[in-house]
C-alpha cells in the first residue's frame, strides 16, 4: 500500500503520518508513506510512481491540492483514490470536491480515529473493486486465490507464489500502469532488491507462462523509466 500526502505544514504533515502509521501497525500488510509539502513535487511523482492512495490539503504555495484532482483525473487512465483533508469546511467546497472525484473529505482540524475510519472505507471500496478478480477467468485463464493457482483450460500452470502474487496483481489492474518502485515495494523485501533485476526476470517468466501475446489476447507493455502496464487486446488472428 503506498499513500501520498500533501500539506505544507510540517506539524500536521507529521500528524497525519502519525495517524497512518498506527493504521499500518495494526494491519496485516505494510505501508509505505510518501510525504509532500509542495504540489508540483507530488505531480513529478505521480508521472513516476503508483499510489494507491492520496491525501491532499486544499491551499498550499504553489498549485492547490484541488488542482492536483483535477489533474490526476484529466491526465492518468487510472487515477488513485484521493481524500482531500483542508481546513476549507464549506459545503460548496465539499461538493466541489466531491464532484470533481475526490472519494472523502476531511475537515481540519481532524481526529485521528475519523481519519483512520475514512482512509480505510475508501481503501476498503478500491479495494474491493479490485477484489473482484479473484476466482475469476481472463480470456482463458482462470485464478484461484485459495489454491494460488492459475488454470488455463483446466489445466494447472506452474507457478511460484510470488508469480502469482504478481500476476494477481497486473490483471486486477488492468490497463494502470504499475511502477517498478511499487512492484518491488509489495513483492520483494530490501535485501532482495539488491540481486540483479528480480522484477524483470518475473515479467518475462510470466509473459511465457501465461502467454501473454497479442494472438492470445494481452499485451504486457514495458513502460520506459517507470514500469510495467497489462491491458486486454483483441486476438490478433492467423
Amino acid at each position: 500500500m503506498r499513500i501520498a500526502i500533501l500539506d505544507d505544514e510540517p506539524a500536521e504533515l507529521r500528524r497525519v503520518e502519525q495517524t497512518l502509521q498506527q493504521m499500518a501497525e495494526a494491519g496485516e500488510q505494510p505501508w509505505s508513506l510518501h510525504s509532500f509539502e509542495r504540489t508540483e513535487e507530488l505531480m513529478r511523482q505521480l508521472r513516476r510512481e503508483t499510489f494507491d492512495l492520496l491525501i491532499l490539503d486544499w491551499q498550499l504555495p504553489d498549485l492547490t491540492g484541488f488542482s492536483l484532482l483535477l489533474w490526476t483525473r484529466e491526465h492518468m487512465e487510472v487515477p488513485p483514490a484521493t481524500i482531500m483533508l483542508t481546513s476549507r469546511d464549506s459545503e460548496s467546497d465539499i461538493v466541489q470536491a466531491l464532484n470533481a472525484g475526490a472519494d472523502d473529505y476531511v475537515s481540519k482540524p481532524f481526529r485521528p480515529n475519523e481519519l483512520k475510519a475514512r482512509v480505510g472505507a475508501v481503501l476498503r471500496r478500491h479495494g474491493q473493486q479490485r477484489a473482484a478478480t479473484e476466482g475469476l477467468s481472463f480470456n482463458d485463464l482462470v485464478f484461484d486465490d485459495a489454491e494460488l493457482t492459475v488454470t488455463r483450460d483446466g489445466k494447472p500452470i506452474v507457478m511460484t507464489e510470488r508469480e502469482y502474487r504478481l500476476a494477481h496483481c497486473l490483471f486486477s489492474n488492468l490497463g494502470r500502469p504499475l511502477s517498478r518502485d511499487y512492484l518491488y515495494e509489495r513483492f520483494w523485501s530490501h535485501e532482495e532488491m539488491s540481486s540483479s533485476r528480480p522484477l524483470d526476470t518475473h515479467i518475462y517468466r510470466l509473459r511465457n507462462k501465461l502467454g501473454l501475446t497479442a494472438d492470445r489476447g494481452w499485451q504486457l507493455l514495458t513502460i520506459y523509466g517507470y514500469g510495467y502496464r497489462l491491458e486486454s487486446v483483441t486476438p490478433v488472428s492467423e
